[in-house]
């Protein structure tokens, strides 16, 4: 076998490396895998394995497109064009009360009239902007896309969240107590107790970094209208007009907003942002901070502020400065 052929079977195994080894480590454990037909909107929860197999002609187009290229860093170009590839939607949203819930999604497609089961018309509707708005196949969405039955699963989801949210398409933020950008701007003055009542999704410990996370992010009002018009901008990141509003709302710097790195610096401003936010479960006002700093935490559910206390275990690991405290 000559050189050159060798050196062509070797990029298509590393191509292959690529795609296997992004799907088993950078999107979610679970995706709901959208369809339509002339009914209306179907969706099914799918695992890797079906995700793999209905994007197998993936690594050949790659491969076909780069071969003849010569590649600086060749694995980073692939990996981009994976990610480019499987694109889904993630979901960021205020719990409501009643929720559908892993048990139940169905693995076979399903269809949902959700005037006759409410629960299920914000998870429709966030499928249907997915499809419609953003072209993506696949989504995915906290309540029912995580077996919370299963320890292992619920601590993978957990400490991984913050890497599907950065590795997805885009993120569909619902605020469902806002009508349009104008109701925004009255709730960027009722900070200062002369406007509307911030909408609870600003106060709310996960959707800290359900909103610095993804790559793009699209917010949608309270009747699923875009907050800024699709023509005008698929993703909100780069629209400085809604980004200034939110910076004001939430106290987060707009290049923060546009661009956020996760780390252990800065551990002062980024406690800050979270300070005034509120979760359920005591635990997750640290777990939902793992992201945020970039470190790592098991996860144990029943004890309590301990949880906290650890994530600053962790943290001061990497940052010595005297200010941790100082927020």
């Amino acid at each position: 076998m000559s050189a050159s052929r060798a050196d062509d079977n070797d990029f298509k195994d590393l191509v292959e490396e690529v795609f296997d080894e992004y799907i088993a480590n950078e999107i979610p454990i679970r995706l709901i895998h959208i369809s339509k037909d002339g009914q209306g909107l179907n969706f099914k929860l799918v695992d890797r394995t079906f995700v793999k197999e209905h994007f197998k002609s993936v690594p050949d187009k790659i491969y076909k497109e780069f071969r003849h290229e010569r590649l600086v860093d060749r694995e980073s170009r692939i990996r981009e064009q994976v990610k480019e590839a499987l694109k889904y939607a993630i979901f960021s949203h205020r719990w409501l009360f009643s929720e559908p819930s892993f048990q139940d999604m169905s693995t076979e497609p399903m269809k949902v009239r959700a005037e006759l089961e409410p629960k299920w018309k914000k998870l429709q509707e966030f499928c249907r902007k997915a499809k419609d708005d953003h072209d993506c196949e696949f989504a995915w969405s906290d309540t029912c896309c995580i077996d919370k039955t299963r320890s292992a699963e619920l601590d993978e989801s957990i400490r991984s969240m913050f890497r599907w949210y950065r590795n997805s398409h885009v993120c569909i933020a619902h605020l469902s107590e806002t009508a349009n950008l104008a109701a925004l701007e009255r709730q960027q003055k009722g900070e200062k107790g002369d406007g509307e009542k911030v909408d609870v999704w600003f106060t709310r410990g996960w959707t800290l970094q359900e909103l610095l996370a993804p790559s793009q992010i699209k917010f949608y009002g309270t009747d699923w209208k875009p907050l800024v018009p699709l023509d005008h901008s698929k993703s909100d990141r780069v629209n400085d007009t809604i980004m200034r509003k939110i910076s004001k709302i939430t106290h987060i710097p707009l290049k923060d907003l546009k661009s956020f790195k996760p780390g252990t610096n800065r551990v002062p401003e980024k406690m800050l942002w979270a300070s005034k936010r509120r979760t359920t479960r005591i635990e997750d006002i640290a777990y939902s901070l793992i992201g945020i700093f970039d470190v790592s935490l098991m996860i144990a559910y029943g004890e309590g502020n301990r949880a906290f206390f650890r994530l600053m275990e962790e943290i001061m690991k990497r940052y010595d400065k005297w200010d941790m405290f100082l927020w």
